[in-house]
C-alpha cells in the first residue's frame, strides 16, 4: 500500500489516502479545518461514504507521499472519536447473529451494508452477494441478510458471512415510483 496526504485549497482541510499500487483508494480521511473528521469507514451526513471512485493520480501536484505510520496515526485518531460507540455496536452484534440491512456502497474491500436495527456498518463479500441473487438487485437500497462473522477493527465494520441480497428494497424503487 501507498500513503499520501494533500491540502487541496485553503479551507478544505487535510486529506489522507491509503492506495494500492494502481492508486485505488482503500481508506480516505479528511480532517477539516474546523476539526471535523470525515472518514471513508462511516457514513457522513453530507458526503455519504466518501472514498475516491477513481484511482488517485499519485503524480498530482500537491499530493505528498507519507509513511504508513503517519497515515495510521491520523486514522487511529479518527477511530478513537467513535471507540465507545464501536464497542457498544460489537456487543450488539456477536458472531453468529443473523442480521438484515441494506446495501450502501461498493468498496474495494467489499459491499458496505447498513444494519437495520443499529445503523452499524457491515462488510459483505461482494462476490458472495452477486452469486446469491439477481444482478439487478446489486444496488444501494436492496436488502441483505447475513450472519455476523467477526469484526474489522481497522475500519470499525461488522464482518458479514453467508450474505444474500434480496429483491426487497428499503426504499421505494425509483423506477417504480416514477410510473
Amino acid at each position: 500500500m501507498k500513503y499520501f496526504k494533500d491540502c487541496p485549497e485553503p479551507g478544505m482541510g487535510t486529506w489522507y489516502f491509503e492506495t494500492d499500487r494502481q492508486g485505488v483508494a482503500y481508506r480516505q480521511l479528511v480532517i477539516e479545518d474546523d476539526g471535523k473528521w470525515i472518514a471513508s469507514n462511516r457514513k457522513d451526513e453530507h458526503y455519504h461514504f466518501m472514498l475516491s471512485e477513481k484511482p488517485i493520480e499519485t503524480s498530482e501536484p500537491g499530493l505528498i507521499p507519507i509513511t504508513q505510520e503517519e497515515f495510521e496515526e491520523a486514522w487511529s485518531a479518527s477511530l478513537h472519536t467513535r471507540n465507545a460507540q464501536w464497542q457498544s455496536l460489537k456487543s450488539l452484534h456477536p458472531p453468529g447473529l443473523k442480521i438484515e440491512g441494506s446495501i450502501e456502497a461498493f468498496f474495494p474491500q467489499g459491499t458496505l451494508v447498513t444494519l437495520t436495527d443499529t445503523g452499524a456498518v457491515g462488510l459483505a463479500d461482494t462476490r458472495e452477494l452477486e452469486l446469491s441473487g439477481q444482478p439487478a438487485w446489486m444496488y444501494p437500497g436492496h436488502v441483505v441478510q447475513a450472519v455476523v462473522k467477526g469484526y474489522d477493527e481497522a475500519n470499525q465494520w461488522i464482518v458479514l458471512d453467508q450474505a444474500a441480497v434480496l429483491e426487497r428494497r428499503t426504499d421505494p424503487n425509483p423506477k417504480e415510483s416514477s410510473n
